[in-house]
């Protein structure tokens, strides 16, 4: 059988020009459609960098799309324009190389990368900028919770209070560099740049607010920092985006059902005044003013979130539903059985000195042990341990 060989200018004619500059067009304006639809798969903008990264999100997005819309206009249009004829049998035309589309290939990308590395970068030091007058809070993260340190200094007291009211070892924490205040949630307020400070306490962690457009990893043994402006009150949610072991997905705010907010969120007030009457001076006047009572004092320690217990247990009296560690509630009856010779009190401050020495059957040892030097890590002073020891022991069966 013999087979016709088509010449080099048998696949037909060139393609119009208009029609070349039409598909160009389509393929341009189809990309910024593409690109448009960014506010839609987002949350709302609710900070000042958000605006900024989303409309390099937009930009690249029309890019990709309209790269997208390219190849597979090409495809579509090689598949119908070149396919076989019915009944031809032939080759396709001997073609081999073609310099002028290799450098088109090869030039257009190349700016179209060095494009998006400058405007990337234009972003990530506008991003990353020291704000002036801007909120310092102190992350840490550790297995699974996020704790927030504010800090307290003779010039931030709450209204109506002195040093002179204070007792001598809070007035001189307070005197010597500020006392610290805990909190579970991040709190500032609009138009307030906020600087945050991060460290873990054990693995690696990455601190995520969606609605701020602010992601950094928290990374052993460094210290790492983002900066954000929120311009928009309301309440935000705080994620860890890696994965840092079994209770990973309690590191992520949460409501209960009551529609309380449990874990780690971003609350932005309205004012400055507002951030500090609703959360600021009623978390310094319970620091300043610690109950006498030894009991009320560890509930309140434990309630403040400086300790990352509540993602782990279960205690009702505190809303805590954490999984991955021993149910609290009755420890108080229990520890004084667990261990023969050893009182309730003693076992309780030898689990969580040293968490590994008796390890409750079906758990692994995921707790993170609390010193009590200042310079361990871990910080656990002693009159904070007597206190939740004493919390601890009035959790019994009624």
């Amino acid at each position: 059988m013999n087979l016709s060989t088509r010449s080099p200018g048998s696949a037909g004619s060139g393609i119009s020009p208009i029609w070349v500059v039409a598909a160009g067009l389509a393929i341009i304006f189809g990309g910024l459609l593409i690109g448009s639809f960014a506010p839609a798969i987002l949350p709302p903008q609710a900070s000042a960098e958000s605006r900024q990264i989303d409309a390099l999100f937009r930009f690249m997005l029309a890019i990709g799309g309209s790269i997208f819309l390219l190849v597979q206009g090409m495809l579509v249009y090689s598949v119908i324009r070149f396919r076989a004829k019915p009944g031809d049998a032939s080759d396709g035309a001997p073609i081999h190389g073609n310099t002028t589309l290799e450098f088109v290939w090869t030039i257009i990308p190349a700016i179209i990368v060095t494009v998006l590395a400058l405007y990337s970068v234009s972003v990530w030091n506008s991003t990353h900028s020291i704000k002036p007058n801007e909120q310092t809070v102190g992350a840490v993260g550790a297995r699974y919770a996020w704790t927030f340190n504010y800090q307290l200094d003779a010039r931030a007291l709450p209204s109506g209070v002195t040093l002179d009211q204070l007792e001598p070892n809070i007035r001189a924490a307070v005197e010597n560099g500020g006392l610290t205040l805990s909190s579970t949630q991040l709190h500032t307020w609009v138009n307030q740049p906020v600087a945050v400070s991060m460290n873990t306490q054990d693995v690696n962690h990455a601190f995520w607010i969606p609605g701020m457009r602010v992601k950094q990893d928290l990374l052993a043994g460094r210290t790492t920092e983002i900066r954000f402006t929120p311009i928009e009150a309301g309440v935000y949610r705080i994620v860890c985006a890696e994965l840092c072991g079994s209770g990973h997905g309690n590191m992520a705010g949460s409501v209960d059902v009551n529609g309380n907010l449990v874990g780690a969120w971003l609350i932005v007030h309205e004012s400055e005044d507002a951030f500090r009457s609703e959360f600021f001076d009623p978390l310094a006047r319970a620091a300043l003013f610690p109950p006498e009572d030894p009991v009320e004092r560890g509930r309140q320690i434990l309630a403040s979130g400086v300790y990352p217990c509540a993602s782990c247990h279960v205690v009702d009296d505190l809303g805590w539903n954490g999984a991955v560690g021993p149910n609290l509630n009755n420890v108080g009856s229990r520890a004084a059985t667990r261990v023969a010779g050893e009182s309730a009190e003693e076992y309780l401050r030898i689990s969580i000195r040293m968490p590994g020495a008796y390890l409750v059957p079906g758990y692994n040892n995921l707790m993170p042990q609390f010193n009590a030097e200042p310079g361990q890590p871990n910080y656990m002073p002693d009159d904070d341990l007597d206190a939740i020891i004493a919390y601890l022991l009035t959790l019994k069966t009624s």
